[in-house]
């Protein structure tokens, strides 16, 4: 009787075992923590002005679009900058997001424009980070008078 037992739970154990790998592909591994692999899109940045020309010392609202285009859950860094035509950079935003898998969200922040900023052409950019990778980055220009 102890023979006819032993042979069916050896074969018990072996299927578990081979099977343990299999569950775990399929549970994402286990951790939990979102470590490379980042995939993300960012549209061309949109601005409030009807016109591409605006003033020292306004404001300018920054519209985008951001895409988590890897399957699963995924939190990234995101930033708004500018650099203006004589090097100067200033960063108006900056902020953690969560995304599930294939999410898209819309932002929206305001770009306060320094007294102080070069006349010339501003580039603003919006980027997206995972750690300290930049995966996306979307930018448009804005002259300053």
């Amino acid at each position: 009787m102890r023979i006819r037992l032993v042979k069916p739970t050896l074969v018990l154990v072996c299927l578990v075992l081979l099977a343990l790998p299999l569950f775990a592909q399929h549970r994402g591994g286990g951790g939990g923590g979102s470590t490379g692999s980042g995939c993300a899109i960012v549209e061309t940045p949109r601005l409030s002005t009807t016109t591409t020309t605006t003033e020292a010392n306004s404001s300018v609202g920054v519209f985008d679009r951001i895409t988590n285009c890897a399957t699963r859950k995924k939190k990234y860094t995101v930033t708004g900058s500018s650099v203006s035509s004589c090097g100067q950079e200033t960063v108006f935003a900056s902020g953690s997001m969560s995304f599930a898998g294939g999410e898209s969200k819309n932002i929206s922040v305001a770009y306060p424009i320094a007294p102080d900023t070069c006349t010339g052409t501003v580039t603003v950019s919006v980027n997206v980070y995972e750690g300290g990778t930049l995966l996306a980055s979307g930018s448009t220009n804005l002259t300053v008078q």
